[in-house]
């Protein structure tokens, strides 16, 4: 089968490899019980996967890695109840769907419903981590919002805040096409940071009074620190971004001050999530196709990274479309 491989920093190749369901099998028999192979149809890059393109790694990489959003049709099953022939949204072993083919936990597999857009359903992955994260918490009924950060995770938070009741979403970003898609989903303000001193903007759209929730979807210092002067005392304070360094240096006595509450969140709870988000999707109740800015095919999977990490004003969420055989937008 073919795969993508990360060779060198920022350089992919696509390689011949061994499918892993036969590789696996003749290590460990074993290792097989509870898994799925699926014949991957459509994987969307998402910020986590930048850092083994980008570099430095350990080179190279595993072939196959990384891509872990993913769809695709199950082609052999070792799981309980887990048919073959269905086209799923399955998690793969190891971030390893940048290849024709990747095993799975059987226990991710959360068949697609039939006639709903599969780039969309695609992504119930990423809102079904932004709905596990605002499941922990109460109500955004009149809120006043600020998402800084309007990637594809941002989008999400936005496009959820809409649907959850909040008064006013403001979008923070520095690039025009992701407040622009910002707007499209949701928001009632935009800011742009390299154009208006964005806590400047958020007082005079709240009359002074800053924000009651503010979110983190970038994961660097200076942005966690911008929500800590965006908010106002007593805020809920969302810290999504996966931090981009193990530590920050923040602003600590002004966050404790406004007795701000501080939630994190990783990861999504499969069995309620997922579907969730799905039905969500389905119920029309979020329109993710202004996030949607490219799909290319396989052969292109260099150039998508290429755009996703060095040319975020050109583009938002990127898939790589598997079956595709042309060139792609």
């Amino acid at each position: 089968m073919k795969a993508g491989q990360v060779v060198a920093q920022e350089t992919i190749e696509i390689v011949d490899v061994e499918r892993p369901d036969i590789a696996l099998e003749r290590a460990n028999p074993e290792g097989l019980k509870g898994m799925v192979l699926v014949r991957t149809v459509n994987a969307a890059i998402c910020g986590s996967d930048h850092p083994l393109f980008t570099g430095p790694a350990n080179y190279p990489a595993t072939p196959g890695v990384s891509l872990h959003e993913s769809i695709g049709v199950i082609e052999k099953s070792w799981a309980d109840g887990r048919r073959e022939g269905d086209l799923a949204l399955v998690l793969p072993a190891g971030s390893s769907a940048m290849a024709e083919y990747f095993l799975g936990l059987g226990a991710s597999v959360t068949p697609l419903p039939a006639g709903l857009p599969q780039e969309q359903l695609l992504m119930a992955q990423p809102l079904g981590t932004v709905l596990y994260c605002l499941r922990k918490l109460g109500h955004f009924i009149n809120a006043e919002v600020a998402v800084v950060g309007q990637g594809p995770m941002g989008l999400l938070f936005t496009t959820m805040m809409r649907n959850l009741g909040a008064a006013q979403i403001i979008g923070i970003d520095q690039y025009d096409n992701r407040l622009a898609a910002s707007r499209e989903m949701g928001a009632t303000h935009t800011v742009n940071t390299r154009h208006a001193d964005p806590a400047e903007a958020v007082a005079e759209i709240t009359e002074g009074r800053m924000v009651d929730v503010v979110i983190e979807v970038v994961g660097v210092e200076e942005t966690f620190n911008l929500c800590v002067k965006l908010a106002r005392h007593n805020a809920r304070f969302i810290d999504f971004g996966v931090p981009k360094t193990p530590r920050f240096t923040i602003d600590m006595l002004d966050l404790f001050r406004k007795n701000l509450q501080l939630t994190t969140s990783v990861g999504p709870d499969i069995h309620i999530d997922f579907k969730s988000a799905m039905r969500l999707i389905g119920e029309g109740r979020v329109d993710l196709a202004p996030m949607i800015s490219h799909k290319l095919p396989f052969a292109r999977v260099q150039e998508g990274f290429e755009m996703a990490t060095k040319r975020k004003g050109e583009c938002i969420k990127i898939v790589i479309d598997f079956e595709e055989k042309g060139l792609g937008r």
